[in-house]
């Protein structure tokens, strides 16, 4: 059995302008994951969540996928991935197999189900086209899986920026530009997916940020994550930021100078202007939010960042904002009992999550079936 994972993501800076393509953004793999098992079928495969309890059934007719009925919800995605990688197989000259696809997601909290905004679809895009390309033995590099997964994802929707499936991809620090997405959605109508994985992207800017001196996956600063217990509905406030106007030229570059300026400053070890770099990263948006007459930052997340702010750490918040999850930074080794304290005390849950220094990864594992239709 093929166990594929993949991370998911909290933005750091530049949100907003990352769903510009050409705009840039950072951002950080968490240590929560998306699971999604391969195993093999020896008829017809089946895609199977433990967030759901229907499953879809798919089969190879000739070379032709076939799936039993209309998808929805983040099926979408898994389907999506399954006929974007298996377009790929066909076209390098690989037999079809069977397999069934088992999902199973940690991003989303545990005792209530509610979500605090880690990216899943992205990281179940990844996860997926991660295990399928195991199947067929295809060793893709990180930056192929984000391409794979991209191009899956634009079938879907076009809204999004992609940078959740940057940082479940590549892991660690990870500075991100958009691609073109309406460039991408034609692209992969009119072009094989063997050379999309090899041309340029318009706008595309994908990078793993190190530590000083090089040191893979060191960072000079640590995060901690406070949650204000009311989901944000992504898509929307982004949808509907994008529908009343453009982000003014003069936002967009300001945001990416800052962008620059906090790449250049983690990977110096310069921890001195990081923190002057998140409260401009902040400002920015509150300007952008009173131009467009809405929230990003709720009084919630105000109240986060204060909360941060009281007792020496950094902070923001994270990701469309309307709620969701805030983050704080702080020196390396910084304590952070007085942080956590402070945020209970506003009524924002610290959250146990951490940097991931692995983006997308693959095991094998022994399988022992306990469904029976596991054992057919």
């Amino acid at each position: 059995m093929i166990v594929s994972e993949a991370p998911g993501k909290l933005y750091v800076l530049g949100e907003y302008a990352v769903v510009e393509p050409g705009h840039r953004a950072i951002l950080i793999a968490v240590d929560r994951y998306v699971r999604v098992e391969a195993r093999p079928a020896p008829r017809e495969g089946a895609l199977r969540s433990t967030a759901s309890t229907s499953s879809l059934v798919w089969r190879h007719q000739g070379d032709v996928l076939e799936i039993d009925e209309d998808v929805a919800g983040f099926y979408r995605y898994l389907i999506s991935a399954l006929r974007t990688v298996e377009a790929l197989r066909r076209e390098r000259g690989l037999d079809p197999q069977h397999y069934e696809l088992h999902v199973s997601s940690h991003l989303d909290d545990a005792e209530t189900g509610a979500k605090f905004g880690l990216g899943s679809s992205g990281a179940v895009t990844t996860a997926a086209v991660g295990a399928i390309g195991s199947v067929y033995r295809m060793d893709l590099t990180p930056e192929q899986l984000y391409r794979l997964a991209m191009i899956a994802t634009v079938q879907v929707t076009r809204t999004t920026s992609g940078g959740d499936i940057a940082a479940s991809s590549l892991g660690g620090w990870v500075s991100y530009a958009s691609p073109d997405r309406e460039w991408l959605a034609e692209a992969s109508r009119e072009n094989r997916v063997e050379d999309l994985l090899a041309a340029p992207w318009p706008g595309l800017h994908l990078e793993r940020l190190d530590g000083p001196e090089g040191q893979v996956g060191v960072a000079p600063v640590d995060v901690r994550v406070g949650w204000t217990g009311d989901p944000a509905d992504t898509p929307e406030l982004v949808g509907q930021m994008r529908k009343k106007a453009p982000i003014p030229a003069e936002l967009l570059a300001r945001s990416d100078s800052r962008v620059e300026a906090f790449q250049k400053a983690l990977i110096s070890g310069n921890v001195a202007e990081i923190g002057t770099i998140v409260a401009e990263a902040r400002a920015i948006l509150g300007e952008l939010a009173e131009q467009r007459g809405t929230v990003i930052e709720t009084p919630e997340l105000t109240a986060l960042v204060e909360a941060a702010l009281s007792t020496g750490w950094w902070a923001k918040s994270s990701g469309s904002g309307g709620g969701d999850c805030g983050m704080a930074l702080g020196p390396s080794g910084a304590p952070h009992a007085s942080l956590d304290r402070a945020w209970v005390s506003a009524n924002i849950r610290p959250l146990d999550l951490h940097v991931s220094d692995r983006g997308h990864s693959i095991r094998h594992e022994t399988f022992t079936p306990t469904d029976p239709r596991d054992a057919a």
